[in-house]
């Protein structure tokens, strides 16, 4: 399968408070969605006019410069955002005058929003980013099965009384920030991030210290691209695979969990979560719920995925390698030309192609040879997937 990261936002900054509007009658909202490249894709309708954007729970309000340009926002101010891969970057900031949700149900006034220019906005067909700036005096219930997200107006009680709803940690810039157990007695901090495409990525500084205490173990290590944020990509780094015994979220336990390690500011808690459960977010309380779905409420959740032994990503018209594990160290690099699979001529994927498509050559397969240009010279390399 083609790993291709895909720029990821995450700004611990504080909130203001936003005005809210909302007719009395009408304080809960129904919201669908749909999901492409892991992504939830929301319409709103922002000045007036209706907009799909990435519904981003761990992210901020953002929209593309053209939008900024369509809606004549002119910018208030700048901010400093910090990317996945740390780097850092002064951005404008525009005030929407008014953001509504189901045809007016639900109206939010002088909303601010940075401005972001990123190539997979383009590729999802979104204009940018909707994050936790907006609910914060509001409660959010994500169901997967039936692809909507309910909207309350203020707090919920029943968040209140819940034994199994975790706290937000503070210092999480109004982004669901929690713990979670890992094994029988240890915690790793997460933020539950929607726009993450992943099931969970632990930040590098938690890994050493829950390896050290038995939570979790290494399976495998590698080299990998760096990581695309807002200030392009990163550099090239090293890539670990973890699994974590047993790893319990609020009402949900997981077992056999494979993990890798990122680069950003907080562990990020994924879009594939919504796989298993439903997820509730009170924001007034600042509580947080996971609840399995029937099809997994028995026992524990096995939740396991194969890696090949190099991985691929598209690259100035050619298909290079993003990251070798172990097994491969050595005998090929990151950057590495990739030209045939199984003798073939392999398929020139796009940068969004690859968001979506596995490689028509892999379909189906857990082992193939790759023909690969290093600086050696030609390989032939038998890679499993395992």
């Amino acid at each position: 399968m083609i790993i291709i990261p895909v720029k990821r936002l995450l700004v611990m900054a504080a909130i203001g408070l936003f005005s809210f509007t909302n007719a009395m009658a009408q304080k809960t909202v129904k919201l669908p969605y749909k999901v492409f490249a892991n992504k939830m894709i929301i319409e709103v309708s922002i000045n007036g006019k209706l907009v799909p954007m990435i519904f981003d729970t761990g992210g901020k309000n953002a929209m593309d410069s053209k939008l900024q340009e369509d809606l004549r926002l002119s910018a208030t101010h700048s901010k400093e955002v910090i990317d996945v891969s740390r780097s850092k970057k002064s951005m404008d900031v525009v005030t929407v005058n008014s953001l509504d949700l189901a045809k007016g149900g639900m109206s939010f006034k002088n909303i601010p929003f940075l401005v972001i220019d990123t190539e997979f906005f383009p590729c999802l067909k979104v204009r940018g980013l909707i994050g936790s700036d907006l609910w914060q005096n509001h409660t959010i219930e994500i169901d997967d099965q039936k692809k909507v997200i309910t909207i309350t107006a203020g707090g919920s009680s029943a968040m209140m009384n819940n034994p199994n709803a975790l706290s937000f940690l503070p210092n999480g810039g109004g982004a669901p920030l929690f713990s979670v157990k890992v094994g029988d007695f240890d915690q790793a901090r997460v933020v539950f991030d929607s726009g993450a495409d992943g099931f969970l990525a632990l930040r590098s500084t938690d890994y050493p210290r829950l390896e050290s205490q038995g939570a979790l173990f290494m399976i495998r290590e590698g080299s990998s691209s760096g990581s695309i944020g807002v200030n392009g990509r990163g550099p090239n780094g090293r890539r670990i695979l973890l699994e974590i015994p047993e790893l319990t979220i609020s009402g949900g336990k997981f077992s056999k969990l494979r993990i890798g390690v990122g680069s950003a500011l907080e562990s990020l808690l994924g879009y594939q979560l919504l796989n298993f459960g439903k997820v509730t977010i009170d924001y007034v309380h600042q509580k947080f719920l996971f609840e399995p779905f029937s099809t997994f409420s028995t026992g524990k959740i096995e939740n396991t995925r194969k890696y090949w032994d190099l991985e691929i990503r598209s690259e100035n018209q050619q298909m290079v390698v993003s990251s070798v594990w172990d097994k491969l160290q050595g005998e090929i690099e990151v950057g590495d030309v990739v030209t045939h699979i199984n003798g073939k001529k392999i398929t020139q994927f796009t940068y969004c192609e690859g968001l979506t498509n596995e490689l028509p050559e892999l379909i189906g397969l857990d082992k193939a040879v790759f023909r690969v240009q290093t600086n050696t010279g030609v390989k032939e390399i038998t890679v499993i997937k395992e």
